[in-house]
């Protein structure tokens, strides 16, 4: 194949891949941790790095967001569209990453693997930093590759393009996501391994993790506060329960979030198909490792294998959900699956397996696109207070952060409710906010997507002294039900 056709054939992916995650961008609501970063991408950069700080989270996906925002607009499109455009472009790294270890047809056949992924659709339809990591990431990776080809003098490390890129694009990823230090550790991992005859060439490497360093040192303090407070909300887990979320992850990459509301009694079947046909392509890989040694394939494995380690180790500790911070990986499966089953001598047998591996990625596409909702979905809800709403009610959610979504959509749609939605930050608040505000009437949202609801009914009794309930309706949302409430003075 000549190298026209290839770049040819590699835009019509691209073109492919985004035309999925384009389609039905929109359909669903945003749910918590989307509004959460519209609410911060809201905010000035100065705010967003205070409120980063006290999150989770690093700040860059934030402040490439707000710039987004400003640029297109704030719709649940326009901000999808970012995250889609990011795993879309990430095939331009995925296929030369892949070619360097197999055949262009077999390289091609990686990125139709990809694009149908569910679990990566999903992510590519979402307002947070899964995309861009995945794409930073895989970018580092490649660019190090590149760095991998020749020997260097620390003298004029600087000095050679990729270099700066990969520092860029090393950079961004762990200022996007902690996990992108997985990626790091199997970088680091793969620069010892083929440098051990001539450590010599490890000194140049030094230099660029230095300048990595340094551009990351203010963002050092916060780090060490995030990891040594976690999240509360997470629990320790056995062995077991380690292993089965590498079950669930990997069922997870070939079906998607949403099998959770089909027959499960097909999802286990179609998951020990898939599972059964990548641990062929795992034992192809391995018998032929040796033989065909590379370092390409080498540093590809590394960065499947160390992340979903030190993930395993962690989640014994406080449990995390894999199919969220491991989707960066779905490029690197999808290389080693190809590259597994194409070592296997019957290559009949190979294309077979191929395609009912991805005939089962797109049944858990068809899954996706057959659902109109996420988590946390107030939109019902929200129609519901605009179509009864009147010219001083007042609006009171608990917790309060829950109420950001009520502000996006009256911030999208012409809404009756008032340009300020009253929102307080707990309990005492809103019982001040009615002690002052006196008003004959409001609306109360009391969301049990939290870990602690037991004073739900105390609230409402204190509330029974001077106010009486004239509407209730309870929305059965996923993860967790909602109750919406209309109190008016006695």
């Amino acid at each position: 194949m000549n190298p026209k056709t290839e770049k040819i054939l590699l835009f019509i992916a691209f073109i492919f891949c985004l035309a999925i995650r384009l389609a039905y961008i929109d359909q669903k609501n945003l749910w918590f941790d989307e509004v959460f970063s519209w609410h911060l991408s809201m905010d000035s950069f100065y705010s967003i790095i205070v409120r980063t700080a006290n999150d989770i989270h690093p700040p860059l996906y934030y402040f490439v967001l707000k710039i987004w925002n400003i640029l297109t607009g704030d719709t649940v499109f326009s901000m999808r569209l970012l995250s889609a455009l990011l795993t879309s472009c990430s095939v331009f790294f995925i296929y030369p990453v892949s070619r360097r270890v197999m055949e262009p047809q077999q390289a091609f056949l990686v990125i139709l693997l990809y694009a149908v992924s569910p679990l990566n659709l999903y992510y590519s339809q979402e307002v947070r930093m899964s995309a861009m990591n995945l794409f930073l990431n895989i970018g580092s990776v490649y660019f190090l590759l590149k760095l991998s080809d020749s020997k260097h003098d620390y003298h004029r490390i600087f000095k050679n393009k990729y270099s700066v890129w990969f520092i860029i694009f090393t950079s961004a990823a762990v200022y996007t996501h902690y996990f992108s230090f997985f990626i790091m550790a199997a970088e680091v991992i793969y620069i010892i391994a083929v440098n051990r005859k001539d450590t010599k060439q490890i000194l140049p490497y030094l230099y660029l993790f230095g300048a990595m360093f340094l551009i990351y040192l203010l963002w050092i303090p916060d780090l060490i506060i995030h990891i040594s407070r976690g999240q509360a909300w997470r629990t320790p887990q056995d062995l077991i329960g380690v292993l089965n979320e590498y079950v669930y992850y990997f069922r997870d990459c070939n079906l998607g979030l949403y099998y959770y509301y089909t027959d499960f009694r097909i999802i286990d079947y179609l998951t020990y198909i898939s599972g059964s046909i990548f641990i062929f392509a795992v034992i192809g890989l391995l018998l032929r490792f040796k033989k065909e040694y590379n370092n390409s394939r080498l540093l590809i494995t590394l960065a499947f294998i160390i992340p979903l380690v030190l993930a395993g180790i962690i989640s014994i500790k406080q449990k995390i959900e894999f199919y969220r911070y491991l989707s960066i990986l779905v490029p690197y499966l999808s290389i080693i699956l190809v590259y597994g089953l194409f070592k296997w001598k019957y290559k009949p047998v190979v294309y077979i397996m191929l395609l009912i591996f991805m005939a089962i990625n797109v049944y858990g596409i068809t899954i996706h696109y057959s659902f109109n909702f996420k988590n946390d979905d107030y939109r019902h809800l929200i129609n519901r207070i605009n179509t009864d709403f009147r010219a001083g009610d007042r609006i009171y959610v608990e917790p309060h952060y829950y109420g950001w979504a009520i502000d996006y959509y009256k911030k999208q749609e012409s809404l009756n409710i008032p340009n300020t939605v009253y929102i307080r930050y707990g309990w005492n608040e809103i019982m001040d906010s009615l002690s002052v505000q006196k008003p004959e009437r409001f609306w109360l949202v009391l969301d049990y997507g939290v870990p602690d609801t037991t004073q739900y009914r105390s609230y409402l009794n204190q509330l029974s002294a001077k106010y009486e309930q004239e509407y209730k309706m309870t929305y059965f949302l996923a993860p967790e039900k909602v109750e919406l409430f209309r109190f008016k003075e006695k």
